[in-house]
């Protein structure tokens, strides 16, 4: 079993919450990319962001380049263009294998295929246990408490899924523990996610 993670920060939460407390229009979000080093200004003076990518298509902050997967965001539709359909959300920690996959005896349990796949930012975990995960979700719950106070709402679901939500001015804040869809289920991930309050 392993577990690979970014170092999210006290830094990185207060700024992905600041997202949610700001008007929900793109010119605000994009200066606020801009400010935090998530993005270049491009050849017009507006920043390189390409909006809508999601999972299939994120948005790198760093990494790429020949270096492997790097700090990225999954972008929805830019605000205002398609109504509750704007999103950031930060990909924190990944645990291979997925739950209900989980081998009886780590000898058997093969090798994480996809780990290559990952740069030098992602942090690894080789004798990580899922109660490792877990903790991981717990501190960057403490993170975002810190800075927001207790959840709205919490909940879980099958499959291990847990989610705190904090609903904000102009958006919601959102920590999830869930399938990652981005690998096609090989990991389960914990994110970030910020967005307009559906």
């Amino acid at each position: 079993m392993t577990w690979k993670s970014l170092q999210v920060d006290a830094v990185w939460v207060r700024r992905l919450t600041a997202l949610a407390d700001q008007p929900q229009n793109t010119s605000g979000l994009e200066a606020a990319f801009l400010r935090y080093g998530w993005a270049r200004p491009g050849p017009e003076g507006r920043p390189e962001i390409e909006w809508g990518g999601g999972a299939a298509s994120p948005h790198e902050i760093t990494g790429g380049g020949g270096e492997g997967v790097g700090w990225r965001l999954e972008l929805g539709d830019a605000p205002g263009e398609v109504p509750g359909a704007w999103f950031a959300r930060l990909p924190c920690a990944l645990f291979w294998p997925a739950f209900g996959d989980e081998p009886e005896d780590v000898e058997d349990a093969g090798q994480d295929d996809l780990d290559d796949d990952y740069g030098p930012a992602w942090i690894r975990r080789p004798e990580a246990e899922r109660t490792d995960f877990h903790a991981e979700f717990r501190r960057l719950g403490e993170l975002i408490r810190a800075e927001l106070g207790e959840p709205d709402e919490t909940g879980s679901a099958e499959m291990d899924e847990r989610w705190e939500r904090w609903d904000r001015k102009a958006g919601v804040v959102v920590l999830e523990r869930t399938d990652d869809i981005n690998s096609y289920s090989h990991y389960d991930v914990i994110a970030v996610r910020v967005g307009t309050a559906s």
